[in-house]
């Protein structure tokens, strides 16, 4: 069941949103089971799986934190973390269908057993409270991966008010016009490309495609992450900001502290530290570096172009440590211009997961490394006549000066009055069909 549907929105939320007068010992127990039935709405067998993880996870933390420092805590850690990861990769590489949403999940519950652990948050002892930090629903199949030890506060007070509903609708709306609006027409151009084949397009319309996917990929992502956020605030709590204007970033480094900025600092605060982080010297942060992105690749997906994209984004940032980052920070225009064109090039080695199909659309992309030969140079302009509304939108929703007009007029009539036209729209979309699934549902 996925945000935008009509089913979640009409007949899943008003039953949920209950919660809201409730009193505050029932609303945990409400939320669980909303989450397991949001979970096996869309996958009946995997809700069992699911179950089984949470139970065995809440006691095996409970166990650890009875047994003192030493060396039995650190065996029940280890078993702890290899049964999680090796569960999440034996669904990424069999062929067995990945339950929705695992990658999330299992970063989730390596949140909780390693902030228990390390005594940055006491271990749980509700079952109900660790299984509403775990599977809590809107967070579950999109992230923001929220740390255990910033989100245990809210999840005891489970206190909402009318100031937070409102605040919630709001995220939520203007997420579900991001994901329906530019995320699914953008989807459209690439699924266009694709259908034609890599082999009978032109340059132009290569590089379109380019532009088109990365943007799909950024406003559903976001999007998806909006509406998480718009509806964990309607259930008073505070999920985390994913995304920061990352195409606003100066180099590779600064891009993905902006983008997914969640998954960022999971893996800052339970990898790259650990490591050692940039404390060691520079061939150590280095190594540090490779270590964390090749995790990264290898938590996307199974398939090699996700091992192409971590390690060419470890190329990139390492580089930027250590030779040409300080010539980026000189020159506002060129590292601006580094990342408009480097970013997105590296997005179509993460959409195209055959190797064969991705060294033709770079021959495409740069005729001059093969074949400059297709089928029909003026296939740009068509594509771009249909999409040239979306590119603009994408620009104008994306510029520093709509973010502070919309912070200004924010509580205006005018604003409430754009995002029920803006809702209308989406559910327009939607009735008509226009909708792409999340693209990270397969992730």
């Amino acid at each position: 069941m996925e945000f935008s549907s009509l089913v979640f929105l009409f007949r899943f939320m008003p039953v949920v949103l209950l919660y809201f007068l409730l009193p505050g010992r029932f609303r945990n127990p409400l939320l669980l089971i909303a989450s397991a039935v949001f979970y096996a709405f869309g996958e009946p067998f995997y809700i069992f799986l699911i179950l089984i993880s949470v139970s065995g996870n809440y006691l095996a933390v409970r166990a650890m934190d009875c047994i003192e420092v030493g060396r039995k805590k650190k065996v029940l850690l280890c078993i702890l973390i290899c049964v999680n990861v090796g569960v999440l990769l034996f669904f990424k590489y069999t062929p067995y269908i990945m339950p929705l949403g695992m990658s999330f999940y299992t970063f989730t519950v390596l949140s909780y057993i390693l902030d228990v652990y390390f005594g940055h948050a006491p271990v749980e002892k509700s079952f109900v409270d660790a299984g509403v930090y775990m599977m809590m629903f809107p967070k579950m199949i999109s992230g923001p991966i929220a740390r255990y030890s910033t989100m245990r506060r809210e999840i005891k007070k489970n206190r909402v008010s009318l100031s937070d509903m409102e605040a919630g609708v709001t995220v939520f709306i203007v997420g579900f016009g991001f994901k329906m609006i530019l995320a699914n027409h953008f989807g459209m151009l690439w699924h266009d490309i694709r259908s034609a084949g890599f082999d009978s397009i032109s340059t132009g319309l290569a590089w379109l495609g380019v532009a088109g996917y990365s943007a799909q990929l950024f406003f559903d992502f976001q999007g998806y992450s909006l509406m998480a956020i718009g509806i964990g605030r309607m259930f008073g709590y505070h999920l985390p900001c994913n995304f920061n204007h990352p195409y606003r970033a100066r180099s590779v480094g600064e891009y993905y502290r902006r983008w997914h900025m969640t998954l960022g600092e999971w893996f800052k605060y339970y990898l790259y530290i650990p490591l050692g982080g940039n404390r060691k010297g520079a061939s150590r942060t280095v190594f540090n570096l490779f270590v964390v992105w090749l995790v990264t690749g290898i938590w996307h997906g199974a398939t090699v172009n996700f091992l192409i994209w971590g390690m060419a984004l470890f190329v990139l940032i390492a580089g930027e440590k250590l030779v040409w980052g300080k010539y980026l920070a000189k020159n506002a225009v060129i590292s601006h211009l580094y990342i408009w064109f480097l970013i997105p090039l590296t997005w179509i080695v993460f959409a195209i997961d055959n190797i064969k199909e991705l060294g033709v659309y770079f021959t495409r992309l740069f005729p001059f490394w093969g074949s400059a030969s297709y089928v029909n140079p003026m296939d740009f302009t068509r594509h771009l006549k249909n999409y040239t509304v979306f590119f603009v939108l994408a620009v104008l929703v994306s510029l520093p000066v709509t973010d502070k007009i919309c912070r200004k007029y924010r509580n205006s009539k005018i604003c409430k009055a754009i995002l029920f036209i803006l809702f209308a729209v989406c559910l327009y979309e939607a009735a008509s069909g226009a909708n792409n699934p999340f693209l990270y549902f397969r992730f």
